[in-house]
């Protein structure tokens, strides 16, 4: 592979806030940010070493801010507006999103391996939560 066809570089938190920030102000469309994050999410620069966690998550959301779904039908979303539907985010769960999202980064920072101790913690008893309800249910 040549240089030429190489991945992308993973972009940083500076990049990443950077396209929320300008998504969240209207400066640019919800497609064109998806379209930004699509290599590091779909692409073969997803496969890449992102040292930052938090970038990772930026782009899943950046990715995802263009999904529409049918007015009234339930379960069916698709990425872009194709005429019909809702966007699933409002600019405000957007802006909520990027607060939250700087906010987790300044955990981060203060103590990496708290944080992702923490994380996964919850993510333990998340899934030991989601089994003890399976569990309960009948067949």
């Amino acid at each position: 592979m040549s240089d030429l066809d190489a991945p992308p570089s993973p972009p940083g938190r500076v990049e990443v806030a950077v396209q929320w920030q300008a998504l969240a102000q209207g400066e640019v469309t919800r497609e064109a940010v998806h379209a930004w994050a699509r290599p590091w999410v779909e692409g073969e620069a997803a496969l890449a070493d992102f040292e930052d966690p938090l970038v990772v998550t930026a782009l899943q959301y950046l990715h995802g801010f263009d999904l529409c779904q049918a007015s009234g039908g339930p379960g069916v979303v698709w990425h872009g507006a194709s005429g019909e539907g809702e966007w699933c985010h409002s600019l405000d769960a957007i802006t909520g999103e990027l607060t939250r999202w700087q906010e987790k980064c300044a955990l981060y920072d203060a103590d990496p391996q708290g944080w992702t101790q923490k994380v996964r913690e919850q993510a333990r008893a998340f899934i030991q939560a989601e089994e003890e309800e399976r569990r309960r249910r009948p067949c």
